[in-house]
């Protein structure tokens, strides 16, 4: 009578920056949704920089790797292709609490394959790190979207962004890249203001203040 085969364990690293808590999908063994015998190891490290998410992996990388966007600075996004190229049997994965800017730019530039928020639970985890084994990606579909129109907005003004200026992340503060990664996601102003706890005037003026920063056709870029 043949045995039972044993599991296959596939190893995952969620790094993090210093001030993250645990995410809330946990670590430790993580059964595949869609493969019977399949488990994910899930190891988690705090750390302060790509350049230690380098030296962590350079001794065995790990089959899949899910990224926190805080590690990835608006100085550092550069290095993302060429961390790919060297851990080219890694598949990476992004995370964060919501899409934003420098995150479409930073999964772009390192050719990630998913992305999970870091307030998803572990069946929503399992099923992305899922997708990306089976060759496709792990991005839920407004995430998709964003990142395919973020490509055709960059082929139409011959790579550079829409605006004509340089990657609007790198000039926005962080509440305006906030207010302008929910406007993406369909949101009013009013829904926007109601998550973040803010007034709907003061909606008003980060977005303004997004559209002031990058350029006069900024509004007709974002609302596309």
């Amino acid at each position: 009578m043949p045995r039972p085969s044993a599991d296959v364990r596939v190893p995952v690293l969620v790094a993090t920056g210093p001030s993250r808590a645990p995410p809330l999908f946990g670590l430790g063994l993580l059964a595949s949704r869609h493969r019977v015998g399949r488990m994910y190891e899930v190891a988690y490290a705090q750390m302060n920089s790509l350049a230690e998410l380098e030296a962590l992996c350079r001794p065995q990388a790990p089959r899949l790797l899910l990224v926190d966007i805080a590690l990835i600075s608006p100085e550092s996004v550069n290095r993302l292709g060429d961390l790919r190229r060297r851990f080219a049997a890694t598949d990476w994965l992004l995370g964060w609490e919501a899409p934003s800017l420098l995150g479409l730019d930073a999964a772009i530039r390192s050719q990630a394959r998913g992305s999970i928020e870091w307030a998803a639970s572990a069946e929503q985890l399992a099923l992305a790190l899922d997708a990306v084994l089976a060759g496709v990606l792990g991005f839920p579909g407004p995430v998709l979207q964003a990142l395919y129109l973020s490509l055709l907005r960059s082929k139409a003004s011959g790579g550079r962004r829409a605006s004509g200026g340089t990657t609007p992340a790198v000039r926005l503060t962080a509440r305006e890249e906030e207010v302008l990664s929910l406007m993406h996601r369909d949101m009013t102003n009013k829904q926007i203001a109601e998550r973040l706890g803010i007034s709907v005037n003061t909606v008003k003026k980060h977005l303004a203040h997004v559209f002031a920063k990058q350029g006069p056709h900024s509004r007709r870029w974002h609302l596309a």
